[in-house]
């Protein structure tokens, strides 16, 4: 084969939305490594997640599809691909790539069915046995308890993003060995809470504060059951904690993000490798009608990520105003590298390539959309209102679709009526989507809705579905698995 294939790096820093990267505008220096990358790289500012957490976001990256086609969005149902779908380490595999990935969220797992395609899955757990700190800390865990257990368990999750980056760039050396091309796709789970930051990067952080590490209603979101229930209050402090919290594991991440692109800049082969920057989705801290956790919302704190593309064909320090979406990368993907897509269902390619929008960093025209849907696998309302029986049935909609263009964004609440049967922004004058205009009157207002209606009912009844594969005689969770997600905030 004598086409000069890239090698092709993807990196999914969990949970960081847009919002909080200095890249991005935030007023806190946190992503000084992005920064620079951005600046030898394209930065597309206006990226959208079509999902608002782990599984069915990175289902979506995997296929091209959005979650109402691929239907991967549960923890509790073990779901497959459908078979006619071909997934990006697939599609890139039998064009001769050596495929890997790298995982410190246990949903990114082929437990929870994304691990179709990759020839290899390395997930925490496997990671963790071969280093020797890793390893001692895991003794002090097993022999002892109490706030002996708590250190070591904290020091061993300040350690995890360096094990799985270091594990990545040690695959990538024996890959270079064998002069393949490859595909490489790491979780860094660090901006995901429980929030684990070596004390230093607390202390710059304005975190190192006894009231945000000694109370767990500070130090960690998975109590967002109780907040969004209404059972627990949020607070200004709750907000200021988490918020400090957060831009300390933002730090973290970045720091250990920027040591492994030193070290890859420095391997052969850099001068055609693509690197894309990106994350699954975003956080809400507090806001937007008291929101804590990654559910309940399509507010752009969750689905507004960063994603800085490293291409050694383009302009660097190129920052593109269109609206792109995450899974865009799968045709950009299939493009850059010349994968034949002869086989491909159309649909995982319905998407445009973000060459287009690399073309044409100012077309105003483009549309991102995004949904969540608990009426079919994953009921979250229902665990809310065991938590509080009296919950508004109206507080949160079962099904919420998004459009959002460069300047509005409209959210449909599926089968409501009245006056919170959606929410209507105009990001240009309220980029915090403060004031809902869906009550308002107004000749401009109605004209807005009336085109974003309507493209959303065209995007979502143009959708061809791909009915996943439902596994036979599953056994469920084990405890370990389910204190791990229960550690995450995914289960109550």
């Amino acid at each position: 084969m004598n086409r000069n294939r890239p090698n092709v790096v993807v990196l999914v820093l969990d949970s960081l939305r847009a919002s909080q990267a200095s890249c991005y505008g935030y007023e806190r220096r946190t992503t000084p490594s992005l920064d620079a990358f951005a600046r030898q790289s394209v930065l597309f500012r206006r990226a959208f997640s079509p999902a608002t957490w782990t599984v069915p976001s990175h289902a979506s990256m995997l296929t091209g599809l959005y979650v109402s086609q691929h239907r991967i969005e549960s923890i509790e149902v073990d779901r497959r691909f459908n078979e006619a779908i071909v997934t990006l380490p697939e599609l890139l595999r039998r064009d001769g790539y050596r495929t890997a990935a790298f995982s410190h969220n246990p949903l990114f797992s082929p437990a929870h069915g994304l691990g179709e395609g990759f020839e290899e899955f390395h997930e925490m757990d496997d990671l963790a046995v071969g280093r020797l700190r890793a390893r001692l800390l895991g003794r002090v865990i097993d022999r002892s308890g109490g706030a002996v257990r708590a250190l070591a368990q904290y020091g061993r999750r300040t350690i995890a993003p360096r094990l799985v980056l270091d594990a990545a760039e040690r695959w990538i050396a024996e890959r270079q060995a064998e002069r393949a091309p490859y595909f490489l796709f790491a979780n860094l789970l660090a901006p995901h809470f429980p929030w684990a930051v070596p004390f230093r990067t607390l202390l710059r952080a304005g975190a190192l504060r006894p009231r945000y590490l000694l109370r767990r209603d500070f130090l960690t979101l998975k109590d967002n059951w109780a907040f969004n229930a209404g059972v627990t209050p949020v607070t200004q402090a709750h907000r200021e904690g988490w918020r400090r919290l957060y831009d300390a594991a933002v730090m973290q991440a970045d720091k250990e993000v920027g040591r492994f692109l030193r070290r890859l800049s420095r391997r052969r082969g850099w001068d055609n490798t693509i690197v894309v920057i990106t994350s699954d989705h975003g956080e809400m801290l507090g806001e937007h009608r008291d929101i804590v956790g990654h559910i309940l919302t399509l507010h752009d704190n969750l689905t507004h990520v960063p994603l800085i593309v490293r291409h050694p064909g383009y302009l660097r320090g190129l920052e593109v105003e269109a609206v792109v979406q995450t899974h865009d990368l799968y045709s950009t993907l299939a493009e850059w590298t010349g994968a034949p897509v002869d086989d491909v269902p159309p649909a995982q390619l319905q998407r445009p390539s973000l060459s287009v929008a690399v073309e044409q960093p100012a077309d105003a025209g483009r549309l991102a959309f995004a949904e969540e849907d608990y009426s079919d696998a994953y009921d979250v309302l229902g665990k809310l209102r065991q938590l509080n029986p009296e919950l508004a049935a109206d507080r949160f909609p079962v099904v919420q679709r998004m459009v959002r263009s460069a300047t509005h964004k409209y959210v449909s609440y599926n089968g409501s009526s009245g006056e919170r049967a959606g929410e209507l922004y105009s990001l240009v004058d309220d980029p915090g989507e403060e004031e809902n205009l869906l009550p308002a009157e107004g000749r401009a207002r109605t004209r807005v809705l009336s085109k974003l209606e309507k493209a959303l009912s065209t995007w979502h009844g143009g959708l061809e579905v791909f009915a996943p594969r439902e596994a036979e005689g599953g056994e469920g969770m084990d405890e370990v698995t389910e204190e791990r997600l229960r550690a995450l905030g995914y289960i109550p």
